[in-house]
């Protein structure tokens, strides 16, 4: 990500989505079940944001009550709310299942483990160390990021 002070967030299991797109703009964003303020507290000294929409734990910092249902409008009242802007965003650099940061491979590694038509058709692969997936840059992050430029009007 983006040096040091790159943002990083707790995001409670409720908003699994909302950690998913947090994911694909590059923040390091981990969903937890969110258990007591202690935890809540440990987690702000350890540096993130914690984001739920459940107010039984106050609205006290590090923690971020959302209000909104929808994953999007969430991510329009987070960002707002946190200022973050579009220069933090490193976007689609982090597996948006298990939150690692992606690394470039050498197409090599990619044989097999991609449809032969991708691997084909494709120079650039990248993996999560994490869970083993690998990307490449096909139709989906153009759509991502049209996504983005939409709702947020971020451009990259």
């Amino acid at each position: 990500m983006k040096g040091s002070m790159a943002r990083r967030f707790i995001v409670d299991s409720m908003l699994g989505k909302l950690a998913k797109w947090l994911r694909i703009l590059g923040f390091d964003a981990r969903c937890n079940r969110i258990f007591s303020i202690v935890q809540i507290a440990e987690w702000g000294r350890e540096g993130f944001i914690v984001v739920t929409r459940n107010r039984r734990w106050g609205s006290q910092w590090p923690l971020v009550q959302l209000t909104p249902n929808d994953p999007m409008e969430q991510l329009r009242e987070l960002v707002r709310f946190c200022g973050i802007g579009r220069e933090e965003a490193a976007p689609l650099e982090r597996c948006i299942q298990c939150n690692g940061e992606l690394r470039q491979i050498p197409k090599e590694e990619a044989r097999g483990a991609v449809p032969d038509f991708i691997y084909q058709t494709h120079a650039l692969f990248h993996q999560c160390p994490g869970c083993g997936k690998i990307y490449w840059l096909g139709s989906h992050p153009g759509r991502i990021k049209e996504r983005i430029r939409r709702e947020l009007g971020w451009t990259f």
